[in-house]
C-alpha cells in the first residue's frame, strides 16, 4: 500500500468502526428507537464488506462487481455506436435531475409509487439494464422498504400530496 493509497484504504475501516460505534451508543435507546440506527450501521457494514470483496478482485469480487454495477453489458451481436460522454454541465443536470424526480414523485405520489418508478427508471434509463431486470429489481426493493417500514417496524411510510392526508400545503 502507498502512501498515496493509506488514506483512501483506511476510511472504510474508520466508517466500519463508526457504525460499530452506533450499534453500541444505541444499545441504551428502547428497542424502537434503536431499530433504524442499527439497521443503517448493520447495512453500512454489509456494503462495505461487499466492496472489500470487490478490491480483491478474485472471482467472488468480480461477480459481485457485475450484479451491483451500474454499467450495461453490451449486447452479443450489437454493432451499436459507443456512448458519448455528454459535455460536463448535461452530466451534473443529469445528476441533479434524477434525486430531483425522486423528490418530486414522493412529495406527489407518496413513497411506495415512487420508489418502482424511480428505480426502474434509473436502472432503465442511466443503467442501461432490461426492462426484466429493472422491474424485478424495482419490485424487490419496493417490496423490501414496504416490508422494512410498513410490516417490520410498523411506520407508516409518506403517501404523498396525490393519494394521502398530506397537511403540509
Amino acid at each position: 500500500m502507498s502512501a498515496l493509497n493509506a488514506p483512501r484504504s483506511l476510511f472504510p475501516v474508520l466508517l466500519a468502526l463508526a457504525m460499530v460505534g452506533v450499534i453500541v451508543w444505541s444499545a441504551d435507546y428502547a428497542a424502537e428507537a434503536r431499530a433504524l440506527p442499527v439497521l443503517v450501521a448493520w447495512t453500512t457494514i454489509v456494503l462495505l464488506a461487499l466492496e472489500a470483496l470487490v478490491q480483491t478482485g478474485t472471482r467472488a469480487g468480480r461477480f459481485i462487481e457485475r450484479m451491483f454495477s451500474g454499467e450495461a453489458k453490451p449486447e452479443t451481436g450489437s454493432r451499436a455506436a459507443p456512448r458519448v460522454t455528454s459535455p460536463g454541465v448535461l452530466r451534473e443536470l443529469r445528476g441533479i435531475a434524477w434525486p430531483a424526480a425522486l423528490v418530486a414523485a414522493i412529495v406527489i405520489f407518496g413513497i411506495l409509487p415512487a420508489v418502482p418508478a424511480y428505480v426502474f427508471l434509473s436502472l432503465k434509463i442511466a443503467g442501461g439494464k432490461s426492462s426484466a431486470r429493472a422491474a424485478l429489481t424495482a419490485i424487490g426493493v419496493t417490496v423490501f422498504v414496504w416490508a422494512l417500514f410498513e410490516w417490520g417496524m410498523s411506520y407508516q411510510l409518506f403517501r404523498g400530496a396525490l393519494f394521502g392526508d398530506f397537511q403540509g400545503f
